[in-house]
């Protein structure tokens, strides 16, 4: 799953002042303690069963996500709390956990710029995604996110847009007898070890780029993004080139360099048609796991019904499945955030 649409959309409302959350207190000074929230309800149709988490019993499988949080200023400073209800694994059970996705303080260096410290998301969990039009089924790159320990400075001078952050820790998951992580244990998106990462871009009108990496004990990426808007039409991109290994294995390395470009148009105020092509080429270092590739399209829409509601709908087609196997994925959700 990607890092969750309704979590962008809040971070982007809340860094231009929270236009849409409930204020619960504010004072004359300009203090002020904030409420904010939403949820996207929907999921994935998965063209062949035996690739489902479920089996046979269902081609459907509930990718549903809530999220509530509060956020209090005082002069220049601020801290944040947020909690997420997320799917906790993908069994019959496919039970929903609270975690704790946010809890952090910042402070105001001067205008546009900032520093935080906690469990926050890293710099460039920002813009990992920029260039992808789709909401879910489009290449995406799996960097840190929310980790713990976390100091992240964030800029902007003119045009210009700066961000880096290092993360002390990050594991939150189960270890064995041995005190090692034990794979996908975990309870949020965090790695083990540290973690240093960022981004750097030219932000204008009608046109952006913007290139990010990662370096950790399990990860190192490397990225560039570029936006284009024509009007009505939008055309945007990614390219990167990705490695993982886990608990600092180097037989469960993987290389992944990809490719997604995509376009949107907007037929209407409320309503807007997107399409992306994709590209995967995954090497495992290990010579007993096979190496694939991928290649897919993906086309959808969005409608929006409010400021705060939107309808999507994707359909992908192509190499989808589970190691790179040919067949079609549909996705479809309804989120709402105030």
């Amino acid at each position: 799953m990607k890092y969750s649409t309704l979590a962008l959309t809040l971070a982007s409302i809340l860094s231009v002042g929270a236009a849409s959350a409930a204020t619960i207190y504010k004072s004359e000074n300009g203090d002020n303690l904030k409420v904010y929230g939403g949820m996207e309800i929907g999921g994935t149709l998965i063209s062949d069963t035996d690739k489902t988490p479920f089996g046979p019993d269902s081609t459907y499988v509930d990718d549903s996500f809530m999220t509530l949080g509060a956020k209090g200023t005082t002069g220049d400073f601020y801290a944040k709390f947020e909690l997420d209800a997320e799917r906790q694994d993908w069994t019959k059970d496919n039970n929903i956990r609270l975690v704790v996705d946010k809890a952090y303080v910042g402070y105001k260096l001067a205008s546009k710029q900032s520093i935080e410290f906690g469990r926050t998301d890293t710099a460039y969990d920002h813009y990992d995604a920029f260039g992808d039009v789709t909401n879910e089924l489009g290449a995406g790159i799996s960097e840190a996110g929310d980790q713990d320990n976390t100091l992240k400075y964030q800029g902007q001078f003119g045009n210009i847009k700066v961000g880096i952050s290092h993360s002390l820790e990050g594991w939150d998951g189960k270890v064995d007898n041995n005190n090692k992580p034990q794979k996908y244990s975990y309870e949020t998106d965090s790695l083990y070890g540290q973690v240093t990462n960022g981004y750097i871009g030219y932000f204008g009108d009608d046109f952006t780029i913007l290139a990010g990496a990662e370096s950790g004990d399990e990860t190192e990426i490397y990225s560039l993004h570029s936006q284009v808007k024509l009007g009505d039409l939008t055309i945007s991109g990614l390219v990167w080139d990705q490695t993982k290994n886990f608990n600092k294995d180097k037989n469960s390395e993987k290389n992944i360099v990809g490719a997604n470009i995509g376009a949107k148009y907007k037929l209407t105020e409320k309503l807007s048609l997107l399409g992306s092509v994709n590209y995967e080429d995954l090497d495992n270092v290990k010579a007993s796991k096979e190496d694939y590739k991928s290649e897919w399209v993906v086309v959808g829409g969005e409608y929006k019904y409010a400021k705060n509601v939107k309808l999507a709908a994707e359909v992908s087609i192509g190499d989808v499945l589970k190691n790179g196997e040919s067949g079609a994925l549909g996705y479809v959700k309804a989120y709402y955030w105030f």
